[in-house]
Order: C-alpha cells, then structure tokens, then sequence
C-alpha cells in the first residue's frame, strides 16, 4: 500500500524539473517529521537522500534542498528512521544498534532470536555467545529511565577515542566522571577497557605479524619461530631504552573474507553485490570498471568465474602517509585497500567499502618489498 502511495517519491523530474506531485510530498514529508520530534535531534531532522542516508540530521530546508536535488534513498517508502513504525504498530520505536548487530552478526545465528529469553539446556557456542551478549547490550538501558543502551554509550565512547586521537588515560577519566555523574545503578564501565569489552563480539580479526627491519622478510607460517631474517640474516627483537624485547617491525594484517561475508550478511547490501551484472550499460559511457574492457577481457578468459554474479572482484590501491602528521619523527606507514568491485558507483568508492587489509610499517616506502609484505593477503585471495 505505502509503496503506491508513495510513488511519487522516485518519480521527481519532468525533463530537468521538479513534478509538482513530489514537490507537494517533500512538503508532506518535511511536517511529518516536525510532527514527531523524539526522532529529531532538536530542530534538526533525518535526511533520507541517497548521501545521508538517514544517518546525518540537517535542518528542514537543507534535507528539502538535498531531496530536491538528489531524491530519496532506494526502496524507503516507509518513513522508520523518521518515526512511522511508532504511529502504524504498537512496536517500541527501532534500536538501530540491535540492527546493527542483527546486521553484522545475526544471518548465521537467526534462531537465537527466538530462544534468547527461554532456558537452554546447551551452552551456547563462542560466536552465539557474542550475539546474545551484544543484543542485551544493545536492549540493556544504561541505567532505569536512560534512553541509552549500554552498545550505544560503548560505541560513541570509541568512536570519539578514535575521532579525537584521545589517550587511553583521558577516556579512562571521561567514563570515570560520566560514570559519577549518571545515577549509581548503571552499567556503565569505569575505564575504556571496560568500554571496550562491551564491543569485543563487533570487531573484526586481525593478525600481527614479525617482519624482518628491512622488510625482506615475513616470520610467518613455517619461519615463526626463528629469530634472524632468512635473507639478510637481521635480528627479529630488539631492546628498548628500559631493556624490554620487542619485534623490531611488525606488520598488521586484516583478513578479508569476515568482511566480505559481512556484505553478504546484510540483505540490501547483498543485492548490490550482483548489480555489475545486472545494471543497465549505456552506449559509449564509462561508468563503473564493469564497462571496461579489461573486465571484458576477465570475463572471456575465465568464463566459470564470470558466469556467478555473486563472485567478488577486487580493486586494490596503496599509498603512504605520516601517521603523526607534521609532528614527531619523519615517519610514514602504508596502507593496503581493497574495495569491492560488484557494488554501484554510488557506493563502490565509499568509505564503508573501502576495506584496510594491510598496514605496512614504516618509517620508509617499502619500495620493492611491498610484495613480501602482501604475502598473507594473496595467499587469503588465492
């Protein structure tokens, strides 16, 4: 019903303007959203075009003009984010957070939905474990009457360690006072280790791995144990001021296929993954690598991997950067990305899919070695 009702929202232009049909329903639109502030942040509401995508609030004339110019976001004719599902059911207004974490961990574990309040004999698994615990968190209010779940003050707390760059100790005195300041029954940690513990079952694997100082060498796999580069014959450890043994360089590796199971986990992101296959081309137009003929040539040359839409192809891309900026030593570390090839334009080249798989260590271009360095990673592809 809502989607006829609806169709006006992707049927805007008449040539090069606006159809008076969606005009009249951005307007419709905008007072629905006045109409219920708790899902506003103050005189600011949810922009649903394709480039906030519901996530950034902007005032109304500002999601007016991005709606004009860039219309909604796919397939959104119910109005969730801005606050519909409270008035047409009697549900509890959407916990994006539990979303999330049904998003990101809840394909495989689906049943657990349905027994997560009844007794079970069996001890769930690890991976079970880690699904209930993050869906209590994220129902569990920070304490009675807070319209903050436990997942949500634990997740802005690390995003805003990251964002700001803040020392472990600064946090650690920022949750201490928060924790003082909110009412003494709640379930908010004292420490950022604490914070952090909340969030264990959301992060993705990673794998540190010894490199040789001069980069000529990994130990990994059958060379872990050894002590000396292989090729130059360079000591694994060396001392610190204080007399502690550390590697001399080490190379943090971020394994791929979680994150591309991730994608196919999360049911509108799924889809998108086959659109290299089914989007429509236009003559003479380069729009996405799909248009190429190198990808045209892939496709030829290996017809069993190119006849499953599903298949993942793979862009990669490297450069340095100085982590500390204009401050510190000269130091530069380089990053290796992947990015997913299947997806749309309008997504491809997006932050959420651009994936770190590599960081090389510094302080100096890896130059020649960079090969040895994405050992772990085309050894994961293969």
């Amino acid at each position: 019903m809502k989607r006829r009702e609806r169709s006006w929202m992707y049927d805007r232009l008449d040539g090069r303007n606006l159809k008076p049909d969606f005009l009249k329903g951005v307007g419709e639109f905008i007072e629905f959203c006045k109409e219920h502030p708790t899902c506003n942040d103050g005189d600011k509401i949810r922009c649903p075009c394709p480039l906030c995508d519901n996530r950034r609030f902007h005032d109304t004339e500002t999601v007016r003009v991005h709606l004009y110019k860039k219309g909604f976001v796919r397939n959104y004719y119910q109005w969730i984010c801005q606050g519909e599902s409270l008035v047409e059911s009697s549900r509890v207004q959407p916990n994006q957070y539990r979303d999330m974490v049904i998003d990101g961990l809840g394909n495989n574990q689906e049943h657990l939905l349905n027994e997560e309040g009844n007794s079970v004999e069996e001890e769930p698994n690890d991976e079970a474990k880690k699904f209930i615990d993050l869906l209590k968190a994220a129902g569990d209010p920070l304490y009675e009457g807070s319209k903050l779940s436990v997942l949500e003050m634990a997740s802005r707390i690390a995003s805003l360690k990251c964002e700001f760059n803040l020392q472990h100790r600064c946090v650690d005195g920022f949750a201490s006072l928060m924790n003082d300041a909110i009412p003494n029954n709640n379930q908010m940690g004292r420490t950022f280790n604490s914070t952090k513990k909340v969030l264990e079952g959301l992060e993705l694997p990673h794998e540190r791995i010894h490199t040789c100082p001069k980069g000529c060498f990994l130990f990994w796999k059958g060379d872990a144990q050894l002590d000396k580069c292989r090729v130059c014959g360079s000591d694994r450890y060396k001392k610190t001021a204080k007399g502690k043994i550390i590697p001399a360089k080490v190379l943090i590796y971020f394994p791929i296929t979680p994150r591309l199971q991730r994608l196919y986990a999360t049911k509108n992101i799924s889809e998108d993954m086959t659109w290299h296959a089914k989007n429509p081309r236009v003559q003479n137009t380069f729009a996405h690598p799909s248009d190429s003929q190198a990808w045209k040539h892939l496709d030829t040359t290996f017809p069993n991997f190119a006849s499953e839409p599903r298949n993942v192809r793979l862009g990669l891309c490297t450069d340095g950067f100085a982590p500390h900026g204009k401050f510190g030593s000269q130091y530069s570390c380089w990053p290796v990305i992947l990015t997913p090839y299947n997806l749309p334009p309008s997504m491809c080249m997006k932050r959420p899919f651009m994936f770190l798989s590599l960081l090389v260590p510094g302080p100096k271009n890896p130059k020649g070695n960079l090969d040895v360095y994405m050992k772990p990673l085309i050894e994961e592809l293969k």
